[in-house]
């Protein structure tokens, strides 16, 4: 494993200047933060991660961008693909922060409980509701990975042969960005495989660490050039086929299913 290179004092003086920023703002009742910072876990790359809750008369009137670089200069500042407000800040420290109405409060007990700390969590609360969602969230069980097996499993199979057909009709560039669902399949496979589901959301975090060399190494055939393809999805499907022997209680592909796909890759040359 690499040095561990422990937080910034100016990720910590950020942290600590928008902290207090929430607690000085009226308008916002209810406040928490989340990832690596509330897990234990953060290092001078994590971002920072919060949620605030306004009264929604409020909500429109709050300017994300605005209230952070009253905080400290914001350097770049855009809405993510899921809608959240991401900003960089000196240092290329990264902020998510969302700007919810009080309303959605309950909506915390619908995370999944993973990795959950609401005594870390837990930054402004007025009446206590925050609190209880969150009391709710963490007595919920935990993330069943095992259950999950065959749907990730068929939905894997379902993006190889949407893949390979894609490849085989000459849009390799859309059968390249296809292989990125493939290779997430594959990954949460092989952490079953291997029993190790600590980082099962994000089964790509942490996975230098906590996978197996030869996971690692199987992992690295599936990326390449344009011109690899070939290889790539002939590679994923043998480490599909191996994965699926290795999984307790998983039902691999259709027989028919099975010999379509190998007549259709097994002649590929393999890169090893």
């Amino acid at each position: 494993m690499p040095p561990h290179r422990p937080v910034t004092p100016a990720q910590r003086d950020l942290d600590r200047a928008i902290r207090a920023a929430i607690l000085r703002d009226g308008r916002i009742g209810h406040a928490l933060a989340y990832g690596s910072f509330t897990q234990g876990t953060a290092d001078a790359f994590s971002d920072l991660e919060y949620y605030v809750f306004l009264a929604p008369a409020d909500l429109p009137n709050f300017d994300v961008r605005a209230w952070l670089n009253a905080v400290a200069p914001v350097r770049h500042f855009v809405a993510n693909d899921f809608g959240t407000p991401n900003a960089v800040m000196d240092d290329l420290i990264r902020v998510e922060l969302h700007a919810e109405p009080e309303t959605a409060l309950s909506q915390v007990e619908a995370w999944p409980n993973e990795h959950m700390d609401p005594a870390a969590m837990l930054l402004k609360d007025q009446g206590g509701r925050l609190a209880a969602h969150l009391a709710a969230l963490v007595a919920k069980d935990r993330p069943q990975p095992e259950t999950a097996a065959q749907l990730i499993h068929d939905r894997l199979l379902n993006g190889l042969v949407f893949g390979v057909n894609v490849l085989e009709r000459g849009e390799r560039v859309r059968a390249l960005e296809l292989m990125w669902w493939v290779r997430g399949g594959l990954l949460r496979l092989a952490r079953l495989a291997e029993g190790n589901t600590e980082h099962w959301l994000t089964a790509s975090r942490r996975a230098e660490w906590e996978l197996s060399q030869e996971t690692l190494e199987r992992y690295a055939l599936l990326t390449g050039r344009l011109d690899e393809l070939e290889m790539l999805y002939a590679e994923a499907w043998n480490w599909m086929q191996d994965l699926s022997e290795r999984v307790p209680g998983l039902r691999g592909a259709n027989p028919q299913l099975a010999r379509d796909l190998t007549d259709r890759l097994g002649a590929a040359p393999q890169r090893r």
